[in-house]
């Protein structure tokens, strides 16, 4: 979020995201994996937890900045625990009432429980958005999809490389269903939003892109081997094997047919470049690829 102010300060026109803040949560007898290494269990030990009274207003001092330009993205690491999904959305909610309120009433629930400011003059700083900025959550497991459409948060696909949902599969479009699904039934304003992330890497000829994009998935296997070999279950992107199928890699006028199927695959109208995936890809390739989606890619969906 310090990042995002930073940016928001230096900027006039660009939407600026937090992909993916996670906020530090620990539930009461959650125990870290066997697998952990020393410094991950130090962490875990020695948690000091984020506060969503600190969270919501460092959250409205980036979209105050940026005069409305803030999206704030955050994620739990929910995937198979119920407790703590509801954790998270604890935290949310919380944060959602002290943007909304102007003298806060106070919050009970499972997680969090605050009383009401007992002065008048107590307050956070407020969002320049309003309600509060637009919210963007990841969405990898398929318990998720509908309490999201049900909530009306707006959804990201794409990341999630578990074996029961893999991007790009028909169960992962059945997924997306249920989510507008939930969304409608619910009675939310608007139409649902899913945000289809997707590693991008472009240039000015087939023959380049191929090139390029080859030499990217010998170090993305590379990294995913080594996220294995620590015994993370969370490389925090897409799997190679999936890239393989489902990806944005090509000339502009590929990619253009690309997102076409997208759109229709997810009822998406929006796409999150992943344009260093891995983390692996050199500058130059990086701001060329930036490069191309400005001047070709993007001009034809206006």
């Amino acid at each position: 979020l310090m990042l995002a102010a930073v940016i928001a300060a230096r900027t006039k026109n660009i939407r600026i995201g937090s992909s993916i803040h996670r906020p530090l949560m620990k539930l009461a007898g959650e125990e870290l994996s066997e697998r952990a290494l020393p410094h991950e269990r130090y962490a875990f030990d020695n948690l000091m937890l984020d506060d969503p009274f600190q969270t919501a207003e460092q959250v409205s001092i980036v979209d105050q900045v940026s005069q409305g330009r803030f999206i704030y993205g955050a994620g739990a690491r929910s995937r198979g625990s119920e407790d703590r999904r509801d954790y998270f959305f604890e935290f949310l909610e919380v944060m959602k009432q002290l943007w909304t309120e102007d003298h806060f009433s106070g919050f009970e629930g499972k997680y969090y429980n605050y009383p009401a400011f007992y002065e008048n003059y107590l307050s956070i700083p407020k969002p320049y958005q309003k309600p509060y900025p637009e919210m963007l959550l990841p969405v990898d497991s398929q318990e998720s999809f509908i309490p999201m459409g049900t909530m009306g948060y707006k959804i990201a696909v794409g990341a999630g490389s578990s074996t029961h949902n893999i991007r790009g599969t028909a169960i992962l479009r059945e997924d997306v269903k249920s989510y507008r699904k939930a969304w409608k039934d619910a009675g939310h304003a608007g139409e649902p939003t899913t945000v289809v992330r997707i590693p991008t890497l472009l240039a000015d000829t087939s023959e380049e892109a191929e090139r390029l994009s080859d030499e990217l998935m010998v170090l993305a296997r590379r990294y995913f081997s080594g996220r294995q070999g620590i015994g993370s279950t969370d490389a925090g992107s897409a799997s190679p094997e999936t890239t393989a199928e489902v990806n944005l890699f090509g000339t502009a006028e590929e990619v253009v047919d690309k997102i076409e199927d997208l759109r229709e695959m997810y009822s998406t109208d929006e796409i999150m470049f992943e344009v260093n995936w891995t983390s692996s890809v050199p500058r130059d390739v990086v701001m060329n690829t930036l490069r191309i989606l400005s001047d070709k890619v993007i001009p034809k969906f206006k």
